[in-house]
């Protein structure tokens, strides 16, 4: 083989290797967004999605930017309590930002009740922030792999 043509394969494999190695390191909770773009985007977003019970639906939706960057909302069935998270946007470079529900687990108050509530509402309010800012659908498969993650912390 030509030296040049071994050369150039070299360089590319190692380009290609370091696109997958730089790929398969990077943050799923970090967007090529400003803050402001963020929270616009978190705020226009509403989540509408049937229970699996077909008794109704789940809808998530923002009622406006916070201190810490986009208060979200979510009910699960029009009798059942009015579930909130506080979403947190934070600058991590010009026009990136990252961003992931704050739903205000205080480990203090650690119990079973608690850590059960926040494997309920933690991946579902993730998964509308990923979807949403990511320009795609919400996706039940999704959140449920977050529950699945977040049991296996405890």
């Amino acid at each position: 083989m030509d030296a040049r043509l071994i050369s150039t394969l070299g360089a590319l494999g190692l380009a290609g290797g370091y696109v997958v190695y730089d790929t398969s390191n990077s943050d799923p909770t970090v967007y090529p967004y400003s803050r402001q773009q963020a929270q616009t985007m978190l705020v226009a977003a509403k989540t509408t999605l049937p229970r699996r019970d077909k008794s109704g639906q789940i809808e998530i939706w923002s009622t406006g930017r916070s201190s810490k960057g986009v208060m979200l909302n979510m009910k699960y069935a029009s009798k059942a309590p009015l579930i909130t998270c506080d979403v947190a946007i934070t600058d991590v470079g010009p026009d990136k930002v990252h961003v992931v529900p704050d739903c205000g687990a205080d480990p203090k108050q650690e119990s079973a009740i608690n850590r059960t509530s926040e494997e309920l509402r933690v991946p579902m309010f993730a998964e509308h922030v990923e979807a949403t800012l990511n320009k795609r659908e919400f996706s039940r498969e999704r959140s449920v792999g977050r529950k699945l993650r977040l049991r296996s912390r405890t």
